[in-house]
């Protein structure tokens, strides 16, 4: 019996699988109210007040091996078990028609949150391209510098309003606590992003514990960025309360269904979180990995996933990655500088130990250490604390053994 092979979601993991699927031969359906008219969505942060591309497509053509269903799956039933049969369930469609299928990767992605601010009913979140766009609509209309508002200080929080000053205009970012990036980055990178961004011209209101705290008819336009949530599709009437517990092969508790992308929590292997990942890197990854495991005559003989996870965040004119495993909280680690001061990286360990092993690298400013730190985690000449605690070791020179 030939595959049914459905995916779940047209962001960056579904298309990227539905894409190397198809030029492994294999036919896949992909559902999605968009499907076919997809956009990264990092990006949209990056550049929405100036004319620079804002968006990076990975548009995918329907042919012979790609079917587009734009529709929103409501529900997942499997079937039962049946002799010389690979039925593994059913999608159900918001049109009250189904899908049938022998293999499905849920990529479903997330959902912003989307606080009401009592002074700004039309404040948008920036995660779709149809947010982007209307806010974009806004900046065009005037010929005058706005006054951004902007409640959250994760990643889109900081890449919206340090592009706004960037671009011209005025920013005004509103904190919960004292200091943005607080769950992302460990406190040397944080801090040294934060006086950059205070230097440039961003202002920062630190404490502000409600929305109502907010004061109004201040800013010309607001944009909220406090997190998002997978967007789940429930398995039997399943519905777990964060996100679709993966192996490490991605493969969800329910046979015939994987997960990829933000919707994914990976629980097992070198790289689990108790989070999804979250980012772009990761995202195309999974969506590459899964089409190599499901085009497999036996997906379960193959490897589990085992790309090194990184993520780039541009923040004005400021550039900050992370590579592997790091820690917000992490205080037992090694920083350098480059010779002027201005660019450095920090390394993570497994343990305080002196043969503890390099775990994840955050660099800031610094995008060929950053290479070097991608391929470093990726080899096979991990170093330890020790080696980086001798003056004369060299980190670039290490990265290329």
């Amino acid at each position: 019996m030939a595959k049914k092979i459905v995916i779940i979601g047209a962001g960056l993991a579904g298309t990227t699988a539905a894409r190397e699927l198809s030029e492994r031969g294999q036919a896949v359906t992909l559902v999605d109210p968009a499907a076919g008219e997809t956009s990264e969505r990092p990006p949209l942060s990056k550049h929405l007040f100036d004319d620079s591309r804002y968006h990076l497509p990975f548009h995918l053509e329907s042919g012979e091996l790609v079917t587009f269903v734009r529709d929103r799956a409501t529900e997942i039933t499997l079937a039962e078990a049946a002799a010389q049969s690979q039925q593994a369930g059913t999608v159900h469609l918001s049109s009250g028609e189904t899908l049938d299928f022998t293999h499905c990767i849920l990529a479903t992605g997330m959902t912003a949150n989307h606080p009401e601010i009592p002074g700004y009913p039309d404040a948008l979140p920036v995660y779709n391209l149809s947010d982007a766009q209307w806010i974009r609509e806004q900046v065009a209309l005037t010929n005058q510098p706005l006054n951004v508002g902007v409640l959250g200080s994760g990643y889109l929080g900081m890449e919206v309003a340090t592009s706004a000053v960037a671009a011209g205009h005025e920013a005004t970012v509103y904190l919960r606590g004292d200091e943005p990036l607080r769950k992302q980055l460990s406190a040397p990178v944080r801090r040294a992003l934060f006086d950059a961004h205070k230097q440039a011209g961003v202002n920062f209101v630190a404490h502000t514990s409600s929305p109502d705290e907010i004061p109004a008819n201040t800013h010309n336009l607001f944009v909220t960025s406090v997190g998002a949530r997978p967007a789940l599709i429930p398995i039997d009437g399943f519905r777990p309360a964060e996100a679709w517990e993966v192996n490490e092969k991605l493969a969800t508790s329910h046979a015939g269904i994987w997960a990829a992308g933000d919707c994914a929590l990976i629980t097992e292997g070198a790289y689990a979180l108790d989070h999804p990942w979250a980012c772009e890197p990761v995202a195309e990854s999974h969506g590459k990995y899964l089409a190599e495991l499901l085009s497999a005559d036996d997906s379960e003989t193959g490897e589990p996933w085992s790309d090194i996870p990184w993520h780039w965040s541009f923040q004005g004119p400021e550039k900050v990655f992370t590579v592997g495993l790091t820690s917000a909280d992490a205080t037992d680690t090694i920083i350098r500088h480059d010779p002027s001061g201005k660019k450095f990286q920090l390394f993570h360990f497994d343990c305080p130990d002196s043969e503890a092993r390099l775990v994840g690298v955050e660099t800031l400013n610094w995008p060929p250490m950053q290479a070097a730190a991608r391929r470093v985690l990726a080899g096979n000449h991990i170093p330890t604390r020790a080696q980086f605690n001798d003056p004369d070791f060299d980190f670039k020179a290490h990265s290329r053994l």
